[in-house]
């Protein structure tokens, strides 16, 4: 919650190159340190560099620098989306596997391995001068600190409050949802672990369609404001189908509404989002975005357990569709101008 923002700081400061790195690192520090924990000081100690861990944020910026504005950066953002669905599929089997070779906590040690590959493949295959031009811009024009004034002053920009409504407003309901859904399909249909296994590695699959290829293939035909309305309509099918989910298949009908809806709702407002700062903000105004999620899954734990007991499952749908449909109003009432996003990097 507290690392989106000073990550997009430590991007601003040292440019998207070595900000990178220090995710990896990091990353790469926590399962070493979380593998060799024997009581909790430890653990707790293993989660300290996860302040850095934000990948995503960090590669989006990276793609910022290398595309335009529109098409090209909503585009890269569905594709890296694609591995990110791809991740869904692959992790069960690693751990698997590992598990199966190793041990019960080999999985841990596997994954801090794994992060060399991410170093080599930024050092190595990709053309430094093909974003090196964004890094300089950003050591000659940014003179800010990392303060709160610094984010608000972000959050002011036209525009940018504007498309993180419309991000959030049927997004946060899904976190809810989320935070509380293995519990509910074990306590309510008796789900075991392999079950919930495969329920992942079905939605890593409606992930990697729906980013890689789905909203590639739309935004040829339509504008970024007009996948985020066809976004929040899924969210609206979503929300509607959990008032009626009573048997465990139904989740086979509900999850590809559901990839749809965040891989067209978040891709394309991320993609906004960026478009409407300067260079050297792009990665601050991401991890405003981040943080913010970041907020809801903290706290979504106690609130979901409340409300699942108190109203149960089915005021999640109500919850959802109620702020769902005040994302259509602002969508409808309130649509971002043309003339605030910026055609070119060089802008």
């Amino acid at each position: 919650m507290c690392g989106g923002p000073f990550f997009g700081y430590i991007v601003q400061r040292l440019g998207v190159r070595k900000a990178l790195f220090i995710c990896y690192g990091s990353t790469m520090l926590s399962g070493a340190l979380l593998f060799f924990s024997n009581d909790l000081s430890t653990v707790l100690l293993s989660r300290i560099p996860c302040i850095f861990m934000h990948g995503q944020q960090g590669h989006q910026t990276l793609l910022s620098a290398l595309t335009e504005p529109g098409q090209e950066r909503t585009n890269a953002f569905g594709r890296m989306g694609l591995t990110f669905g791809l991740g869904f599929i692959i992790t069960p089997i690693f751990s698997i596997i590992a598990t199966k070779l190793l041990s019960e906590s080999a999985p841990i040690i596997v994954s801090a391995a794994l992060c060399v590959l991410p170093f080599l493949v930024l050092e190595f295959c990709l053309d430094r001068r093909s974003y090196e031009e964004h890094e300089s811009e950003i050591g000659e024009e940014n003179n800010s600190n990392m303060s709160i004034t610094n984010v608000i002053r972000i959050l002011n920009r036209p525009g940018v409050l504007n498309v993180m409504f419309k991000k959030n407003a049927p997004i946060v309901p899904m976190l809810l949802i989320f935070s509380i859904m293995q519990l509910y399909l074990i306590e309510e249909f008796n789900a075991d672990a392999q079950t919930g296994q495969l329920i992942q590695m079905m939605t890593g699959v409606c992930i990697m369609c729906s980013n890689g290829f789905g909203v590639i293939w739309m935004r040829k035909m339509f504008s970024e404001q007009t996948l985020l309305f066809i976004g929040m309509i899924f969210f609206t099918l979503t929300f509607t189908l959990f008032f009626f989910f009573y048997r465990l298949w139904m989740i086979v009908i509900i999850m590809p509404f559901v990839s749809f809806g965040m891989s067209l709702v978040a891709t394309v407002a991320d993609s906004l989002l960026t478009a409407l700062v300067a260079e050297n903000e792009q990665g601050l105004v991401l991890g405003v975005a981040t943080s913010f999620n970041s907020f809801v899954r903290t706290f979504a734990p106690t609130i979901s357990g409340f409300v699942l007991e108190t109203f149960g499952f089915s005021s999640f749908a109500l919850i959802g569709s109620l702020s769902t449909a005040l994302g259509h109003v602002a969508i409808l009432m309130f649509p971002l101008r043309e003339n605030l996003l910026r055609k070119a990097k060089t802008n």
